[in-house]
């Protein structure tokens, strides 16, 4: 298992359990308790978060998105599962990102959303990834808890969970050097470069909900466990929110598939890689702050690979 994680190429933590037994906890750079950018591995927190407000009866999967933002286009018709399953119709105009050029607040990185979001209606129902949907999630959540989404972040899991080295990537130095955190780093010109901090920050305030938080990999196999078997939602929300269908099988965050469920995370100098079985008893997690392009899909299909011969050990 060590060999086949090692041929990856990782500069960074791996984690294995299996049957609920840590296999593996060791870090090629860095250090076990390394905390990183997890980027899209969040969207299942995320969906967590969501599907609580439905169980308080403040939300419904049948809500139209027009409820809560009636100036995007089509929101009459996308419905909050549309958003956590990927199938809305929504994306980003082409050309446009997300979030406003200077961070001034979540509020107006919506607004600058809602102004460039397009509607496709051949599209509502089919699957098409983007982080547009998760960060109006986010939005929606912020509007029924008059809360930021960081302190409902707070308050869901890093409280609860006593999680040490979980942090918002533009929290203070002193928070993030608390929490262990490391700097990505992108292959560039035929070496490793540093992300600039203000970038990276940047892009975590324009992934509100799909890419702000940094977490080692213990913390993170914590959170998913909780997800996944804790009582942080009844067994009818997990069972509702983590069934994907075919050919996706996306829905709440993960790839919802029949052996494992999957998520990854890619950018600013950051990979994530988490599989689990449904009740987070085995588990991989491997975490790189060295980031090369053009090798996060083939790493993606190795890692899976890798869970799937886990399960066939003794």
């Amino acid at each position: 298992m060590r060999q086949a994680i090692h041929r990856l190429g990782i500069k960074g933590s791996a984690l294995v359990i299996k049957d609920g037994i840590p296999w593996l906890n060791y870090a090629t750079d860095n250090k076990t308790d390394t905390s990183y950018l997890i980027n899209s591995v969040q969207k299942s927190m995320t969906a967590t978060m969501v599907m609580r407000e439905v169980e308080k009866g403040k939300l419904s999967l049948d809500d139209s998105l027009s409820k809560f933002y009636p100036t995007v286009p089509g929101a009459e018709y996308v419905k909050i599962r549309n958003l956590l399953n990927m199938t809305s119709g929504l994306d980003i105009q082409p050309g446009k990102k997300l979030g406003t050029k200077k961070f001034i607040s979540d509020k107006k990185n919506i607004e600058h959303d809602v102004k460039y979001t397009v509607f496709d209606k051949n599209m509502l129902g089919k699957w098409h990834y983007t982080s547009v949907n998760y960060v109006y999630l986010c939005g929606i959540m912020s509007q029924l808890e008059n809360k930021s989404y960081e302190q409902l972040f707070r308050e869901t899991f890093i409280q609860p969970l006593n999680l040490k080295h979980t942090e918002f990537l533009w929290s203070s130095k002193a928070k993030l050097k608390k929490s262990n955190w490391v700097p990505g780093h992108e292959y560039v010109d035929g070496e490793f470069v540093r992300v600039k901090h203000s970038k990276a920050v940047k892009a975590a305030h324009n992934e509100l909900g799909a890419g702000s938080i940094v977490m080692s990999n213990h913390d993170l196999a914590k959170t998913i466990k909780y997800i996944l078997t804790g009582n942080v939602l009844t067994k009818q929300s997990r069972d509702i929110l983590f069934t994907g269908k075919a050919p996706s099988y996306y829905n709440g965050g993960f790839y919802n598939k029949p052996q494992f469920k999957i998520a990854n995370g890619a950018g600013e100098g950051y990979y994530t890689f988490m599989r689990s079985t449904k009740d987070a008893k085995t588990m991989i997690v491997i975490q790189n702050n060295h980031t090369t392009s053009g090798k996060f899909g083939e790493m993606k299909k190795r890692v899976t690979s890798i869970m799937s011969m886990l399960l066939t050990m003794d």
